[in-house]
């Protein structure tokens, strides 16, 4: 998604972070945000910060940086402001900061890192003169990749370049090294070639104070020579699919024998999982979904071909033509441990659309775009094989679109592969050359590292190209510890400067557990309000007054001519406003929706639906939460949720 000017403007300069909703009669609470009435301030510790027992006092215990501490109190002594912290909200206070060690933490979002797939390396500058000089320049792709080069050889440009860093040349993993890009300034730009693109004023923080200089980076791809990969076939099992499920297993065959034979074959793993239907509501059906090889147990040739060969289609027909899909890919996603491997792949084979969650047959109750959010969370690239079918020629452009929509990777698009006419050979050669492709990057996976070419003009390798190489810096920066530059405040373009269609940052918001739980909750209150007023539209206020009283709010807001929408209706909590988002939701006009089709109103609550399922997929990640200062209650660890999956 792309944030209009006036979201950024509200993203440098909206409300402060977030803290818990409730104290319970402590004679000291922390300060409220200005206008708010459940949100605290919190403040971020720079490196070198220190605890002093008292304002102006010689700092004793020093603070971890990028520390997260509600303020208590401000105070100044000695010209400088010092503020009175804990790490809690619940009365414990830890000590004094000054002011001016710390970051304050002005809104709940954060930029990370976007995927490395086609873009340069992000530079960041001392100032926003410099940078808007460089991203206008006519050879700023050149000049990236030449200082990003510099930088990485020699660690600094010296304190008179204008470029302070860069992104780090292997991928930053936001679960292994959780980093902050508290967005400080941000400003819309149009450059000379007629693109908009924005810059950012960010402060940097990570867990590690900084050298004087940062360390150059160590000769040579320490641990490349162990890249891995697990590769999941996520097969249809329904009555038409015998015959590509033989296909699979006789191109699996060969590329398993030659894998062994260049002795990879304990670095690349393969696994099934396969789909078919409740066998509780279908006749025939043996399983909903199952895992019939985990690559994490399937250690060679002869174990994946015994597996697959007990993968049987169904002789009954399944519910409906479009198959319970999402069932099996969010099996692989949540039954298999990825983390055990860098490059991450589902090679997802059907001849049918998936259930939207709004079916009533679908069992995840996810749509398309959550499903894909549920898998790049995860660092998994879904490949999808259409079986174009002469059975399924009606349903040929649903699922084509909603595939593509399903494997759209950041910065290269959809990975879609359809077969035409469902022919069993081609079939069988695209998953051959899929798969051989998958191995020669585990054999040679050096060759990833190098700057992308131009396409070769085959779609599977282009495509296995350009994903296999932000896995294998994925995979370096894992193994490699590799951070986020140290603290400083600097300018970057949120655009690609070689490609302006390309993001260089994804926009996440910090959202505690009790936060999450709540959105969860509101949600589900909203969709019962919904629909209760679809069988009586005259009643959709009341409703919403049921739901403003059973959740805590303040109903009053509710009134005719008070609030014209749900945003204005406070139902949402507090830590959604001011975000840098048009949600249509929260958006929707009170008039518009009593008179709104029952069609058209349902296909919003069935998105919603689709929302709270996946943020149960959220709350159930628990590798990916995490405690901003270690003193804190597990209610205040934070998940990074992507901004496009908010309401």
């Amino acid at each position: 998604m792309r944030l209009t000017r006036r979201q950024w403007v509200a993203l440098a300069g909206g409300a402060a972070s977030f803290g818990p909703s409730l104290v319970f009669g402590q004679a000291k609470s922390p300060l409220l945000i200005e206008g708010k009435k459940t949100l605290f301030q919190r403040v971020l510790t720079r490196p070198g910060a220190g605890l002093a027992p008292k304002p102006g006092g010689p700092a004793g215990k020093a603070a971890a940086p990028f520390t997260a501490f509600f303020v208590y109190e401000r105070v100044t002594e000695g010209g400088a402001t010092w503020l009175l912290v804990g790490a809690g909200s619940q009365g414990k206070t830890e000590g004094y900061l000054r002011e001016a060690d710390t970051v304050p933490w002005r809104h709940s979002i954060t930029l990370a890192f976007a995927p490395p797939t086609n873009r340069e390396r992000v530079l960041f500058f001392r100032d926003r003169n410099a940078l808007t000089t460089f991203v206008n320049a006519d050879n700023a792709a050149t000049e990236s990749q030449r200082i990003a080069k510099e930088i990485t050889a020699k660690g600094t440009l010296g304190p008179n370049n204008p470029v302070i860093a860069a992104e780090p040349e292997k991928f930053v993993d936001l679960q292994k090294q959780f980093y902050l890009l508290p967005v400080l300034e941000a400003s819309s730009t149009l450059l000379k070639s007629g693109h908009r693109t924005r810059m950012v004023k960010v402060a940097s923080i990570t867990q590690d104070a900084p050298t004087a200089a940062p360390p150059p980076a160590p000769a040579g791809d320490s641990g490349i020579s162990n890249f891995n990969s697990a590769v999941v076939f996520v097969i249809d099992a329904s009555s038409s699919m015998q015959p590509y499920i033989d296909r699979t297993r006789q191109a699996m065959e060969e590329v398993l024998r030659q894998a062994e034979e260049g002795k990879v074959g304990n670095r690349i793993r393969f696994g099934v999982v396969a789909f078919q239907d409740d066998p509780g509501k279908t006749p025939g059906m043996e399983y909903l979904s199952r895992v019939f090889a985990d690559p994490n147990q399937t250690t060679n040739k002869d174990q994946f071909l015994a597996a697959i060969g007990k993968v049987k289609a169904t002789k009954n027909s399944t519910r409906a033509y479009a198959e319970d899909a999402y069932a099996g890919l969010d099996e692989a996603l949540r039954k298999i441990n990825w983390n055990n491997f860098g490059g991450r792949y589902i090679v997802y084979i059907t001849d049918a659309s998936a259930r939207e969650g709004n079916s009533q047959f679908a069992s995840t109750r996810m749509s398309t775009d959550q499903m894909r959010t549920h898998a790049q969370e995860r660092g998994v690239a879904i490949y999808a094989m259409h079986l174009k079918t002469a059975e399924g020629q009606k349903d040929h452009a649903i699922a084509e679109a909603q595939f593509k929509r399903l494997t759209a990777w950041p910065g290269k698009g959809a990975l879609y592969f359809p077969v035409e006419a469902g022919d069993p050979a081609k079939f069988e050669g695209d998953v051959k050359k899929m798969a051989k492709a998958l191995v020669e990057q585990v054999k040679s996976p050096e060759k990833a590292l190098a700057a992308p070419q131009a396409g070769k003009g085959d779609a599977v390798q282009d495509s296995v190209d350009a994903v296999g190489r932000a896995m294998v810096l994925s995979y370096l920066g894992r193994q490699q510890g590799v951070k986020s530059p140290p603290m400083y405040e600097s300018w970057a373009s949120d655009r690609d400067v070689k490609n302006r269609e390309i993001p260089s940052f994804t926009v996440r918001v910090l959202l505690t557990k009790n936060q999450l739980s709540d959105l969860q909750n509101t949600l589900r209150r909203l969709v019962e309000a919904g629909e209760k007023a679809q069988l009586d539209p005259g009643s959709f206020f009341n409703q919403l007054r049921s739901a403003a009283v059973a959740m805590g709010r303040d109903p009053s807001r509710l009134g005719q001519g008070q609030a014209k929408n749900l945003e204005q209706a406070g139902l949402m909590g507090e830590y959604l406003d001011g975000l840098p988002y048009q949600s249509q939701l929260m958006s929707i006009d009170f008039d518009a929706w009593t008179n709104m089709g029952v069609g058209q109103s349902q296909a919003i609550l069935d998105g919603i639906k689709s929302k709270i399922a996946l943020y149960q997929r959220f709350h159930d990640d628990v590798d990916r939460w995490v405690k901003l200062n270690p003193a804190a209650g597990d209610g205040d660890r934070v998940y990074p949720v992507p901004i496009d999956a908010l309401p």
